[in-house]
């Protein structure tokens, strides 16, 4: 599908019907037929599906042709319980936008929304692609606030008193924010390398004709940069809380287990001797002492209550319960 957006106004069409006054152009799960005529008519060539994919910076960030080719890993949930993630391809071609994609993050609806409210932000290809890659940056930062918080409600579950959630349900929870926590850092590290690489584009590629624009435009790189490092940050704090408390749960688990251990040692304990008792006296000898006294049961009864009261005291002297 292909989508052309000029100054707030956007609609889909066959590749090859823009008129020179497209801002942007969205190539949204495009078919071979529409790639090869978009290029035709842009005059460069568009990376496949499998160019996309690759994960050498080289295959991902370069000029061809006179056009920046900028792949970023975009994380983004899909309709899925997990965050998904997958490359966007940004082209900035004699002053327009292009974006190949396979994917659809919610950032390209709800900027496409927003282009309707505030046109000014599709006036030409570099504004568009700035506002658009800003808006992806600030959507990966609800995603890392959205699994910091998940993470939070999980700390309180782990180490309450009366523990509502099984630590086996807190261990898979726990494992499912740390692989949300690491589609958000695959794609961080990848706007990183775009914004850097953005940053240094000239004046030519990008498509401004006063030096003034293009200074503007890297210095909102710069500052993107900068938050991209900050979220970047931000995600490794919460990483590192994800791994703190997947070890406590491990830790709890272990103390439940030593603890029924516990019990079951201090039981087997207590009726040791007892079992020594019944044991001796269910021999079959004629002649045992207290074996026919009157008083001998209640004697025996006596004995087995005694070594019972004693061997609690010395447990709970030793405080193992």
């Amino acid at each position: 599908m292909l989508t052309l957006h000029s100054q707030g106004f956007h609609v889909a069409a066959e590749a090859g019907d823009f008129d020179p006054h497209t801002t942007w152009i969205d190539l949204y799960n495009p078919t071979r037929d529409e790639e090869l005529k978009l290029e035709a008519q842009l005059g460069v060539l568009l990376p496949t599906r499998e160019d996309m994919d690759e994960i050498e910076t080289s295959s991902r960030l370069y000029i061809e042709d006179g056009a920046a080719f900028m792949t970023a890993q975009v994380a983004f949930f899909g309709g899925m319980a997990q965050l998904q993630s997958g490359p966007v391809t940004f082209v900035l071609t004699g002053g327009r936008l292009v974006t190949i994609r396979y994917i659809d993050p919610a950032s390209f609806k709800i900027f496409g929304e927003q282009l309707e409210k505030q046109p000014l932000h599709c006036t030409d290809g570099p504004t568009t692609f700035l506002n658009l890659v800003d808006l992806i940056i600030d959507r990966t930062a609800d995603l890392i606030e959205k699994t910091s918080h998940s993470i939070d409600e999980l700390s309180k579950e782990v180490f309450a008193p009366r523990r509502r959630t099984k630590l086996e349900t807190v261990l898979i929870r726990l494992g499912a924010a740390q692989n949300d926590i690491a589609k958000v850092r695959d794609s961080l590290v990848s706007l990183a390398r775009l914004t850097v690489f953005a940053a240094g584009l000239e004046r030519q590629i990008v498509g401004f004709r006063k030096t003034a624009e293009l200074k503007e435009f890297h210095d909102r790189l710069r500052t993107m940069s900068q938050d991209v490092a900050s979220l970047n940050d931000h995600s490794s704090h919460v990483s590192g809380h994800i791994a703190f408390l997947l070890d406590a749960a491990l830790g709890l688990i272990n103390v439940e287990q030593n603890n029924i251990v516990k019990v079951i040692s201090i039981v087997s304990a207590i009726f040791l001797p007892l079992t020594l008792i019944a044991s001796i006296y269910g021999m079959n000898f004629d002649h045992m002492p207290f074996l026919h006294q009157p008083y001998a049961f209640e004697a025996v009864c006596a004995l087995m209550i005694a070594i019972i009261i004693g061997m609690l005291s010395y447990f709970k002297a030793r405080r193992w319960f």
